[in-house]
């Protein structure tokens, strides 16, 4: 793609799965703190109370909201109170059993390291995330991303949370672009990724694996990460 010298990556649900890392820990969990006894029906009732409380609270976090400590722990306490659990210290316990262990965890999305494979030496690579700081370079480390990288901003870090155009300008500038019109951010998130990066001047790629969205010129949509490669 011509003038690009910058790829920008969100990391979670982007190149880690996510999903299938947080649910392999939520299953341990579930098994382990014998949840079962406690009055939760199956661990597929636990797992879709919790990624509905989850999803809400990251978009509160987002948004600057509510703080990352309330992140953590309401997930899991808001979880247990539709199960009529009132047990903070149960809530507590689980909330850091998650965080010490989800990070180690490796999946990575299909195709993700073959297109890194693909731009690694041909453009500055960095990654733009939200996520939390104690937990995103674990994540990389341990999963093998973060020789592809020459940067991570973690808004955590920069103060300041994506979809807000600054930490995009930050993270061109920080990385020696000429130009946030010489950059190129994908993610997974339309609001937060996409949005964001598209009123810093950036091009945009929208990483849809569920449904492909008719999206308006400039972003492009792609519901493969290897899909990406034919662009550059």
């Amino acid at each position: 793609m011509k003038n690009i010298t910058h790829i920008f990556f969100d990391l979670d649900h982007t190149l880690w799965d996510t999903d299938r890392n947080s649910e392999e820990s939520l299953a341990e969990l579930y098994q382990e703190y014998k949840l079962g006894e406690m009055g939760i029906p199956s661990f597929e009732t636990f797992l879709e109370t919790y990624k509905r409380h989850n999803q809400r609270l990251w978009g509160l976090y987002a948004e600057n909201q509510v703080g990352k400590n309330v992140v953590r722990l309401h997930r899991f306490q808001h979880t247990f109170q539709d199960f009529s659990i009132h047990d903070i210290e149960i809530s507590s316990v689980l909330a850091d059993a998650f965080i010490e262990r989800t990070p180690k965890k490796q999946h990575l999305i299909e195709g993700a390291e073959l297109l890194l494979q693909h731009l690694h030496g041909k453009y500055k690579l960095a990654i733009i995330t939200n996520g939390f700081r104690e937990s995103q370079h674990t994540k990389m480390e341990l999963s093998g991303l973060s020789k592809y990288f020459d940067q991570v901003y973690i808004s955590e870090d920069v103060g300041i949370h994506k979809p807000d155009p600054a930490i995009f300008y930050h993270a061109a500038e920080k990385s020696g672009a000429a130009s946030t019109g010489d950059c190129m951010m994908v993610g997974d998130t339309y609001q937060t990724d996409v949005m964001g990066a598209i009123a810093a001047g950036m091009q945009a790629i929208h990483y849809s694996p569920e449904s492909i969205q008719d999206h308006p010129a400039p972003v492009i949509t792609v519901k493969n990460l290897l899909e990406i490669q034919s662009y550059f």
